[in-house]
């Protein structure tokens, strides 16, 4: 059964795509492979950090069965798990899903390695900087990236009771927070539900500079460093809250 898909756009937003690029970047380079994010079309979401040279050259030369393997991983992607192929040249490809709002949203690929019994001979693997690791350490890799995009599925949509009851400008009573002001929380009940600073501007009248000063205001308010320290702040806020009182009920009954 496929999965229900989110936006990548809105992700890309909600993360910041540079903080993303840098991620990525850095990923490649401490295990020496190659890495990308793409929707769930299978277009890039960022650019390609230390493409593989070896991958390059085998995609001039056959193109057509390289697209036919891409794919049957896209395919097996929809299915939203983590998953390893070793395509026909022998290079292993690693995916691993992305969600947000416990939606499928995008995905991580990472190839430019291959196991160390591989059947690319020795003078090609330096040749083209081939990394080599063995089954084990490859599906080291591949958990340790599916975890560290499992802290990324935060879900900023709110209930459609309360789109009903047009209460978009004010946060629940039992998280208000006297810390900030009224304005701020404003700003926070949008930030929550994945606005970007344009939309929150649009929404609130007033400009894009104001909107960032209110948010700065707020992570200085809150010793928090960026937007999204702001919302995994006040989503677990919220939970809790809502947890609370469900353990208060059960009790009182």
């Amino acid at each position: 059964m496929k999965k229900k898909t989110g936006s990548a756009d809105q992700w890309i937003q909600f993360i910041g795509k540079d903080k993303l690029q840098t991620f990525q970047d850095n990923f490649a380079r401490a295990y020496g492979v190659s890495m990308i994010f793409l929707d769930m079309d299978g277009n890039p979401l960022t650019v390609g950090s230390q493409n593989s040279l070896f991958c390059f050259t085998i995609q001039k030369e056959h193109a057509v069965r390289c697209q036919e393997n891409f794919q049957m991983d896209m395919d097996t992607m929809q299915k939203g798990e983590s998953f390893i192929h070793v395509c026909p040249f022998g290079i292993a490809c690693l995916y691993v899903p992305v969600y947000f709002n416990n939606r499928l949203t995008a995905f991580a690929g990472i190839g430019g390695l291959t196991y160390e019994n591989s059947t690319i001979p020795e003078n090609l693997k330096q040749r083209f900087h081939i990394t080599s690791y063995n089954k084990e350490t490859t599906w080291n890799i591949l958990m340790l990236l599916e975890s560290m995009l499992r802290l990324l599925n935060v879900n900023c949509t709110v209930s459609q009771k309360d789109a009903a009851q047009k209460q978009e400008d004010a946060l629940p009573v039992n998280v208000r927070d006297e810390r900030i002001s009224r304005r701020e929380q404003e700003i926070v009940q949008l930030l929550c539900k994945g606005y970007t600073n344009k939309q929150i501007a649009r929404q609130l009248f007033i400009s894009e500079t104001t909107v960032k000063t209110h948010i700065s205001n707020i992570l200085a308010k809150l010793n928090l460093h960026d937007r999204m320290q702001i919302v995994v702040y006040y989503y677990n806020k919220i939970n809790g809250a809502e947890a609370s009182d469900t353990i208060n009920n059960e009790e009182t009954d």
